[in-house]
């Protein structure tokens, strides 16, 4: 498979917000908040093994005169274990908001077109996310548990509770605050302890549910 690169530099702007976020040591770069929303999704998700900005030029024909088109993202996979039955095929992605790609897609239809006929030839999906498809309940759990990534904890609590979700092979929330962290004070700090530890990937859990203390969490 070709290997992609950033082929377009996104410029700081006053118009929009643009930033970066981290995934797998390196830095990448969007120019909206539909953009860095997206991108926070995506990167949490253990199954994404590449994630590109802005990472081919695609040539396009409208009136007469050929223009290139450059997608958001690309978005690879991984395709073995426990993925197998989800549709991994990479994708090459455009993220815009609804009432904008609904207003101009008849003015976009030709690169869109352009851009799908080379995911076929390469067996990709080609695919445009807008703020339904972004804006779900995985990105409101994974928003809320990042606000606990960088807090401190103790290392032999979190050793202790790691351990005993092993030991289990899974378990709820609830049965981890009742067995270490019992009493409101510790409760409190008992929670946002798992939810740092959910946040750096060190449980899992199904982020598309509604998090709660009911909510299991495992070890990969």
């Amino acid at each position: 498979m070709q290997k992609f690169k950033q082929v377009r530099t996104i410029k700081p702007t006053r118009r929009s917000v643009s930033g970066q976020i981290c995934f797998e040591g390196s830095y990448i770069p969007y120019e909206s908040t539909l953009e860095r929303d997206f991108l926070i999704f995506h990167t949490f998700r253990k199954d994404v093994i590449d994630l590109v900005a802005q990472p081919i030029s695609i040539p396009f024909i409208k009136n007469g005169i050929e223009y290139e088109y450059t997608p958001d993202f690309f978005v690879q996979f991984y395709t073995g274990g426990d993925y197998e039955c989800y549709e991994t095929k990479p994708m090459i992605v455009e993220v815009k908001p609804l009432s904008e790609w609904k207003e101009n897609w008849r003015d976009w239809s030709d690169k869109w077109k352009a851009a799908i006929q080379y995911c076929r030839e390469q067996d990709f999906r080609f695919k445009i996310y807008d703020e339904n498809r972004i804006r779900n309940k995985a990105l409101i759990n994974i928003n809320y548990i990042n606000k606990f990534k960088n807090s401190f904890f103790d290392d032999s609590e979190k050793k202790c509770v790691i351990e005993q979700v092993q030991l289990m092979g899974g378990t709820t929330i609830g049965y981890l605050l009742e067995r270490f962290f019992k009493g409101s004070l510790y409760r409190t700090n008992g929670r946002n302890l798992i939810f740092h530890l959910l946040a750096n990937k060190h449980l899992e859990f199904d982020y598309w549910d509604e998090l709660t203390e009911l909510s299991e969490v495992w070890c990969e």
